[in-house]
């Protein structure tokens, strides 16, 4: 406390004072100090006596067993259901299936592209395929059209896709409920393709060239 009697004493002290926990010297320091003109310690001391008789008039009860128990098993259903939302997600590299630009090279078709000169990619991992159409758009862009394949139909459908690489990245969240997705003005030296569904997660190196 400090000892000047122009000075009010802490809140702190005044609370140990109303309760009673203070020693005899020092509850008499405080005492001297708010019988004197100290209105913010007056104030302060109205309003715990207040507060203690309210707390003295209203006692809490025992809650019945029934209630701690309840709280516990809900306790526990939370932890476990905030140790699933907390796991991490599954996410796969997908292994290059079919490329276009190789696999049709051998029959001659104009190194491997359709007539419009884009190239047709397949992908897998355990847990599904992924189709990838890119539609070159001149000034080293491309469009990529793609669908996510499903090995399990219960799992979420809506799949949202993203690329990065040294020109930018760019980013979709319409796909739609078979698991197609596209992504319009996507730079040509684009390296990875990210798609989630958000317990999923397929990652694929990219390689975009219109030739192989």
């Amino acid at each position: 406390m400090t000892r000047e009697n122009d000075v009010s004493p802490e809140f702190e002290l005044l609370v140990d004072w109303v309760e009673g926990h203070l020693d005899a010297d020092t509850s008499a320091e405080v005492s001297a100090a708010v019988t004197a003109d100290h209105p913010e310690a007056t104030a302060s001391v109205e309003w715990l006596q207040e507060f203690l008789r309210l707390t003295r008039a209203m006692p809490l009860h025992e809650p019945p067993p029934i209630i701690g128990q309840h709280l516990v098993r809900y306790f526990t259903r939370w932890s476990r259901a905030r140790a699933a939302l907390d796991s991490p997600r599954l996410e796969l590299r997908a292994s290059l299936l079919f490329d276009s630009r190789l696999d049709l090279a051998p029959v001659g078709v104009r190194g491997g592209n359709d007539v419009d000169g884009s190239v047709h990619l397949a992908y897998t991992t355990d847990y599904a395929d992924l189709v990838l159409d890119v539609s070159h758009l001149g000034s080293d862009l491309v469009r990529l059209d793609g669908q996510v394949l499903l090995t399990d139909d219960t799992q979420a459908h809506i799949f949202e896709a993203a690329t990065t690489g040294p020109s930018g990245n760019r980013r979709t969240i319409d796909g739609d409920a078979l698991g197609r997705f596209c992504l319009v003005d996507v730079p040509a030296d684009a390296t990875e393709l990210r798609v989630t569904n958000g317990d999923l997660t397929i990652v694929v190196a990219l390689d975009l060239r219109s030739e192989g």
